[in-house]
């Protein structure tokens, strides 16, 4: 039987475990998945080697570890050589093979939502690591033009200049403008505390415009300014999902379906 887990802080919310034994369920495949707390780099470093000697064969990594996670692997994606970011590690032996699937989960869960959103202009919000993870795979999707919003424009600068160097169509946007945007991503931590603002003001928008939300499990104050402008919105549970499934098949090479494990989340969370 091969051994799994998910490491992070905090991680007693972690889904990942339920999420893992339905698709292992469907796959027929028995699996052991499993939540550890890591309480920082060290112990983080440490307990990777401790689980590489145990037999493990891989683990998810959550915040705060997926730059650890990237550093500390022996071969890595070119998305996680650029992103600096991992959540998937493949073990054999003492070599570590880093995977990044949260731009995958947001591209597939955005596709399955409201199908090709090639040549649409994005705005993304943020500039920490869950809005770098997922830039290249938005990019890949032929998009129109992605713009990068912070509370400190600096840092959308920086990342902008970082990502200049594979992708021309990003820019920042210093004042926002929804006009000329199709859809807004939400990758601020202003959803983990329902008492801050919406990041941005959605009311200049036009009603075409999608609003989604990395956050899941909770109406944040960015999809309640959406819902209360009648505008459509997504959480990220979805996301959720499908970067789980995409690290599924990463390490059992079999495609699975996710649609029915969200809908049935989704009623555990309402």
């Amino acid at each position: 039987m091969k051994k799994f887990a998910v490491i992070g802080n905090p991680i007693k919310h972690s889904l990942s475990p339920q999420i893992h034994s339905e698709f292992a369920q469907q796959c027929s495949i028995d699996l052991t998945y499993e939540k550890i707390l890591a309480d920082d780099e060290i112990t983080f470093i440490s307990t990777i080697q401790n689980l590489i000697n145990q037999g493990y064969s891989g683990v998810n990594v959550t915040l705060p570890f997926k730059g650890c996670a990237a550093k500390i692997s022996t071969t890595k994606t070119s998305e996680v050589d650029f992103t600096g970011s991992a959540n998937t590690l493949s073990f054999d032996h003492n070599a570590i093979a880093a995977h990044t699937t949260d731009g995958i989960g947001l591209v597939n869960d955005l596709v399955e939502k409201i199908g090709s959103f090639s040549n649409s202009s994005l705005l993304l919000l943020g500039a920490g690591g869950a809005a770098n993870a997922v830039i290249s795979s938005i990019l890949s999707e032929n998009i129109s033009h992605l713009y990068l919003w912070n509370r400190t424009i600096q840092k959308s600068i920086d990342m902008t200049n970082h990502w200049h160097k594979n992708y021309k169509n990003i820019s920042v946007m210093e004042n926002v403008d929804l006009k000329k945007i199709d859809i807004v991503i939400n990758a601020t931590a202003a959803g983990i505390d329902n008492t801050a603002p919406s990041p941005i003001c959605l009311h200049d928008s036009h009603s075409a415009v999608i609003c989604y939300d990395m956050m899941y499990g909770r109406q944040t104050p960015f999809l309640k300014s959406a819902s209360d402008n009648n505008l459509t919105f997504f959480d990220g549970l979805g996301m959720l999902v499908k970067q789980a499934a995409a690290s599924f098949e990463i390490w059992h090479e079999q495609k699975v379906e996710s649609k029915s494990i969200e809908e049935s989340l989704r009623s555990t969370l309402i």
